[in-house]
């Protein structure tokens, strides 16, 4: 009996393995396979200006956080507006995966861009958590209270992934760089 159980372990711990390789390596082609316009395509309207507004409401054009007297005046409502809701926080979610496609694209010609794929990637997991947050206090009916702290969290780590994304490719001397300076 012991040996049954041991052997139905070890055949779903393998179909588990092959799986993971299965979506990785699909994910890896799907990714090497993208070309520059697509990617360009792929990204979702928002308004920069609006988002920038939100980010910088908490940290200074630098980056860094922005001391406790001149940071958070926006309420939870201006930012609710200023970003369109949950839609807008989903846009910012669904940008993330293309900024990292982004990342790797460069990183084809530039292998210096890892470290800044693998940020993007730490900051997409971190804006999915928020909005996993603002989801669930939705359907609590306690969204309201939430929105503005974890949505404005969200904003900065955007803003700031669409800053690392433009410097990468400046610093690369990328042809399409004014292009994606119109995208992002």
């Amino acid at each position: 009996m012991n040996k049954f159980y041991f052997v139905a372990f070890a055949v779903v711990f393998l179909a588990a393995l092959i799986g993971l390789a299965t979506y990785y390596t699909m994910r890896a082609r799907r990714s090497a396979g993208a070309t520059w316009e697509g990617l360009l395509t792929r990204l979702v309207w928002v308004d920069r200006e609006r988002i920038a507004a939100i980010a910088l409401d908490a940290v200074g054009e630098s980056g860094e956080p922005r001391s406790d007297e001149e940071a958070f005046h926006l309420d939870s409502s201006t930012i609710w507006t200023l970003l369109g809701g949950l839609e807008g926080l989903e846009a910012l979610e669904q940008n993330c995966g293309v900024l990292i496609e982004l990342a790797a694209y460069l990183q084809r010609w530039h292998p210096e861009a890892l470290p800044v794929a693998e940020q993007l990637r730490l900051s997409a997991r971190e804006i999915e958590w928020h909005v996993g947050r603002l989801k669930g206090a939705a359907q609590t009916g306690k969204l309201q209270p939430a929105f503005g702290d974890y949505a404005q969290r969200a904003v900065v780590t955007y803003y700031l992934m669409t800053r690392h994304v433009l410097e990468l490719y400046d610093r690369a001397g990328f042809a399409g760089l004014a292009e994606l300076q119109r995208a992002l």
